[in-house]
């Protein structure tokens, strides 16, 4: 009995030796916070569906009860100051009458975007801005081209009208200038075949030769004022400064032609400047002609 008991305890010895060991470790406090975490974050995107699908619901509700549009801006409050600032000629009152009258008439009722385009259709506007400052002032910021020269044509109606010609060749009939200043303007001469009406037949289309003849005015201009004051007319003939026979002409008062090279406009008034203080040259009342288009060798034909 005692050897049959024996191999029994032996027998059950090697069968709990097979029983497999539980490989199973109590989770790490990181793993239980990445569970948590992941439960939280589903539990949330359930809460934020309920919660914008009952959202959607309450407008769709709320919009179909009242009896007009929903209005999410607030009591509309009317315009009560117009803020107007620009670097030329044009005023506030300009602007209300080319706008009209407001009406009592809120910011948010004004499409600030057309008021834009149709200011920019302006062609002594070269920029404008348009801003709300709420709650009731309206913001107008503009900026104006600069006339140089004065073109005098034909209308239909047998009139002659003086277009103004700025410097990057735009025409255009002035608001706001004194007479003053545009008496003070030289004439263009130039070729009728350069002179485009625009397809809509309101005006006419950007001369291309002026950019090239601009500098030249805006420099006699600021730096040499009476010599820019008795200049009477100006005129240009292919104006590249890559072709050979380009050239300005200008006609003043004391000098009769005036020949200047579409390039290096500040040396060849250096010139003209110290010729025309030379004592033979200052008693000359008139002095038929001065061709400074050749580089250093200037030609005076008195």
């Amino acid at each position: 009995m005692r050897k049959k008991s024996k191999k029994n305890q032996a027998f059950g010895a090697s069968w709990k030796k097979l029983v497999p060991k539980s490989s199973r470790r109590p989770a790490s406090r990181a793993a239980l916070q990445k569970r948590f975490s992941a439960v939280g974050k589903f539990f949330l995107l359930i809460v934020a569906l309920v919660a914008f699908g009952y959202g959607f619901w309450w407008l769709d509700k709320l919009g179909r009860s009242s009896q007009g549009p929903l209005d999410i801006t607030g009591p509309g409050v009317a315009i009560s100051k117009v803020a107007f600032e620009t670097d030329g000629v044009l005023s506030d009152r300009w602007f209300m009458n080319w706008f009209g009258p407001l009406r009592g008439r809120s910011l948010m009722d004004l499409d600030i975007d057309k008021i834009h385009g149709d200011l920019m259709t302006e062609d002594q506007i070269s920029f404008a801005r348009v801003t709300r400052e709420f709650p009731d002032v309206l913001r107008i910021e503009l900026k104006e081209r600069q006339p140089l020269l004065v073109l005098r044509l034909g209308s239909k109606d047998g009139k002659v009208r003086d277009w103004l010609v700025s410097g990057d060749g735009t025409l255009y009939l002035g608001t706001g200038y004194p007479r003053s200043t545009l008496s003070h303007l030289p004439s263009l001469s130039i070729d009728p075949t350069q002179i485009r009406s625009r397809k809509d037949g309101d005006g006419y289309e950007r001369l291309t030769g002026i950019p090239r003849v601009a500098p030249l005015l805006e420099l006699v201009r600021a730096e040499y004022p009476s010599i820019y004051q008795d200049w009477k007319v100006v005129s240009y003939e292919r104006p590249d400064e890559d072709d050979p026979g380009a050239h300005v002409m200008v006609r003043s008062g004391k000098v009769q032609k005036l020949r200047f090279s579409p390039r290096n406009y500040r040396i060849q008034m250096r010139h003209l400047h110290y010729l025309l203080l030379e004592p033979d040259l200052r008693r000359r009342k008139v002095i038929e002609s001065i061709d400074l288009s050749h580089g250093r060798s200037v030609f005076a034909k008195l």
